[in-house]
């Protein structure tokens, strides 16, 4: 057919308008998981620049720099000639990066079957780099364009065979699913295990998706799917070229670890004959597993599938076998407690999650293979004790699933599989549809058989009595019971990790506080806010608000116990106060080589600690206390390894916020002081401030408020914006000030509705021992006032909100996009715990009250 070149260059055009428009939406390249995507897409686009005219195909995009600095990075870790040795590099799979710098002739020796590592594209870049022809590899890409996805109407997969994917997935699936192998004993059966089999044998332990193409991922499946099928292969060779020090590697080299690989890895191991000969590998993987998806935000990414669900369903797959083999006694020394609620946190939100996210018509995100993941997770969880107060409601997710799945078709636009394309197999997500039906009707105990071995039991008991508590909160109120419960479970597993913490920094022996019950609710207070929003903030977030939560409680009793009795009304407690952030200022802080902060107490601080525990009568050695534990408080908050990472400007706020708090803290212990000693009243005499400028201030800097949302700034600015401000306009900080302003006036109010008796008993100022509240009508009228004002403080910091927002959203590059939605939303829930809070002080008094001296 006779193409005119006129037209060609009208072709041009277009393709290159729809290009540019494409590239301009583009602003998340950094969590692209398409293989190759910052080697190939750079190459790309050098080759329209050779190609064009004076470089009039040069192109511009959000993310460019970006993308330049993730290929920069890539090459610098790459050597080209190893291209050239003998033993295959995953970089073979995208030769068509190398046009016009490889000698092509120098690899012909890795094509396999007419391809470079069943790759399309790098087999055509190999026909057009090499200096002679192959007349192989054309005949594989004929055959490709002829038989493949496409049948010849142009459509060319991105990897092609998949020839041990397939055999291994739909293998491991079934058999893990419910089906014993006599039940699917057939030809075709013996042939998937043959084929597998042969090919470990023929390529030395490791295989990949394809013949000659070899990965961790494909591997372990074959490996687990032979076990299944009453085979043996040793995953030795699998851990030699695989293992590094900290995870296993999917490939030899690879931009970013892979969370699914490692589960593929442990999985493979938990179902060896002797799994303690593996206890090493198993704990790596176990805490690699734990830590990426504690430090992962909102829903989990993993760079083989586009769904979230896939990597849920492998982590709940492999911890619930994991805690069966503890529960069996095998590697109890190895799992530590720390590591058991880690990875209990982590089993539990990715299954309660899934449970949360289901559509109303039963399905997950519409898609048949997304909605087998989804009913596989929970067929497992269903087995773990944890979840035996949730037994119907899992049963039920699963029914209307498995009801969705028998009313709806496979759709060939969902392609939740990726490589250097997005792509599905439909034999695969026929097996997936197959092992769904089957494991949401295998017959089950009446309780959870597994987890027994682990001590949360005793915990959930004592949380009971909390369930009656939230539930009368208005934020609780109209949940369902079972999700509120949920919560409560997925707390439990944070409060040992909380108790193991609880001294780190203030020692409790001899002070006069009663005992911090606090520490059970604590939990809660993010878990069920984060759980009741879906905000789906990160275990790592929760955790370390958890312990900002708990310092916050701790430092209130320890300056009010402690720090009172041992400075008196002197203002020497200021002074102290100032001299800590001073010496943390001029020392600074820098990273330890294994990412923690340096920040270890001078010697002579030591040695004033050790004579604190041999004389703690000492009067002056009770002063030296304070000082130690405030200087303990100080360096965690400000050395904490996110605060050093987040910008500068989150950073000297933390500064300000927690220098702030503790002197409001210095502050109030002289006005208590002052009120204890007036002779009679329940009216705080000659105060210095009004109420008005006092709860915006003093009072309201007294409660943790303001410098747990600059901590939070922090994790968010490190974490999530990879160092980027979280509110980087004059509008957007101004705002974000005026709802921590109005959030801390809110808390102190509430808490001070919540406590009026315990101040009134102890003479600590509270709210309504202002003469403002003089012309109320008793200690009832006067809180009717203090609600009120704490409703008003309430509306003002809606509207603070809402504005923040459309301020946000009016001043929004592409670049910031998910990153300002997500800031918005973790705000959001700060505020959600808050007002949860103030909540809870109404109804009780979270407090452990402080026992009046026999002195007094």
């Amino acid at each position: 057919m006779a193409v005119s070149p006129n037209d060609i260059c009208q072709r041009i055009e277009r393709g290159f308008a729809s290009l540019k428009l494409q590239l301009s939406q583009w602003n998340d390249v950094e969590k692209s998981n398409h293989i190759g995507v910052e080697l190939i897409v750079p190459a790309l686009f050098s080759y329209l620049q050779r190609e064009s005219e004076n470089g009039s195909l040069a192109l511009d995009f959000p993310c460019k720099t970006n993308l330049e600095c993730m290929h920069e990075e890539r090459m610098s870790q790459f050597n080209l000639s190893t291209l050239y040795a003998q033993r295959p590099s995953s970089a073979l799979h995208s030769l068509e990066t190398f046009l016009g710098e490889l000698d092509f002739d120098r690899v012909s020796h890795h094509m396999y079957h007419g391809s470079m590592m069943a790759s399309p594209s790098s087999t055509a870049a190999y026909l057009i780099g090499a200096s002679q022809w192959s007349d192989e590899a054309e005949s594989y890409l004929r055959h490709i364009v002829s038989d493949g996805v496409g049948h010849g109407d142009g459509g060319i997969p991105g990897t092609y065979p998949t020839t041990h994917f397939e055999c291994s997935w739909i293998l491991a699936t079934l058999l893990q699913a419910g089906f014993h192998h006599d039940d699917i004993e057939c030809e075709g059966f013996q042939g998937l295990v043959g084929i597998l089999r042969a090919s470990l044998e023929d390529e030395g332990g490791i295989i990949g998706f394809a013949p000659h193409t070899a990965d961790v991922d494909d591997t372990a499946k074959a490996i687990l799917a032979l076990k299944l099928s009453g085979q043996r292969v040793s995953p030795d060779t699998m851990i030699k070229i695989f293992e590094r020090r900290d995870h296993f590697t999917t490939f030899g080299t690879e931009r970013d670890p892979s969370l699914t690989s490692n589960l593929h890895v442990l999985l493979c191991l938990l179902h060896q004959p002797a799994v303690s000969q593996y206890s090493s590998q198993i704990v790596k993987a176990t805490r690699f597993i734990c830590q990426m998806w504690w430090s992962n935000d909102y829903r989990v990414k993993d760079k083989w599938n586009l769904s979230h669900l896939y990597p849920s369903m492998l982590l709940a797959e492999a911890l619930t076998r994991l805690i069966q083999v503890i529960d069996s006694g095998e590697l109890l020394d190895d799992i530590d407690s720390d590591l058991r609620c880690r990875l209990s946190v982590s089993l539990f939100q990715a299954c309660l999650r899934i449970m949360l996210d289901q559509s109303e018509d039963g399905s997950w995100d519409g898609s048949q293979e997304q909605t087998c993941y989804a009913i596989l997770a929970l067929s497992h969880a269903r087995r773990v004790s944890f979840f035996d107060d949730l037994r119907h409601e899992i049963q039920t997710c699963m029914n209307r699933g498995v009801a969705w799945l028998r009313s709806s078709m496979l759709q060939p636009e969902d392609l939740p599989w990726t490589s250097k394309t997005a792509y599905n197999l439909a034999f695969v997500a026929e097996v997936y549809k197959v092992a769904a039906l089957k494991a949401a009707h295998c017959k089950t105990s009446s309780k959870g058989e597994i987890g027994h071995s682990f001590p949360f039991v005793s915990i959930l008991g004592e949380l009971e009595g909390h369930l009656h508590l939230v539930r009368q909160t208005a934020l609780f109120a109209p949940l369902d019971e079972w999700q509120v419960r949920a919560s409560l479970i997925e707390s439990s597993f944070f409060i040992p990790l909380l108790q193991a913490q609880r001294l780190q920094i203030y020692p409790r022996e001899g002070s006069d506080v009663g005992a911090d019950k606090y520490i059970s609710i604590i939990p809660f207070t993010w878990v069920g806010c984060n759980n009741r929003t879906r905000t789906f903030a990160s275990a790592s977030w929760m955790y370390d608000m958890m312990m900002l939560s708990l310092l916050g409680y701790q430092t209130d009793e320890f300056i009010e116990a402690v720090a009172g009795p041992a400075f008196g009304q002197s203002k020497r407690l200021h002074s102290v106060i100032d001299q800590v952030f001073n010496g943390l200022h001029n020392k600074g802080c820098s990273l330890t080589s294994n990412g923690t902060m340096d920040c270890e107490t001078p010697n002579a601080l030591k040695n004033i600690s050790n004579q604190i525990q041999n004389s703690p009568d000492s009067s002056s050695l009770a002063i030296e206390r304070v000082e130690v534990s405030l200087t303990k408080f100080v360096k965690y908050v400000m050395n904490h390894e996110s605060v050093c990472r987040s910008s500068s400007w989150d950073r000297e706020q933390l500064v300000q916020e927690c220098r702030t708090f503790l002197h409001a803290h210095a502050t109030q212990l002289e006005d208590n002081a002052r009120f204890a000693s007036q002779k009679n009243g329940d009216i705080l005499n000659s105060p210095a401030q009004t109420y008005y400028n006092w709860v915006r201030t003093t009072g309201g800097n007294h409660v943790a408020c303001a410098y747990s949302l600059a901590f939070s700034n922090c994790l968010v600015s490190a974490n999530i914006g990879h160092g980027k401000e979280v509110y980087p306009t004059v509008v957007q900080k101004y705002l974000s000030n005026a709802v921590a302003r109005h959030l801390t006036t809110m808390c102190r109010i509430y808490n001070d509705v919540g406590s009026i008796l315990r101040d009134s008993n102890e003479r600590n100022v509270n709210s309504i021992h202002f003469p403002e509240f003089s012309d109320c009508v008793g200690q009832e009228g006067r809180k009717k006032c203090l609600t009120q004002l704490g409703e008003y403080e309430h509306a003002c910091l809606n509207l603070a909100l809402h504005k923040l927002s459309q301020e946000t959203s009016r001043r929004q590059t592409l670049s910031r996009i998910d990153f300002d939605s997500r800031k918005l939303s973790i705000l959001r829930l700060f505020c959600d715990v808050t007002d949860l809070y103030d909540q809870l002080y109404v109804v009780r008094d979270l407090s452990s009250a402080i026992r009046a001296k026999e002195s007094s």
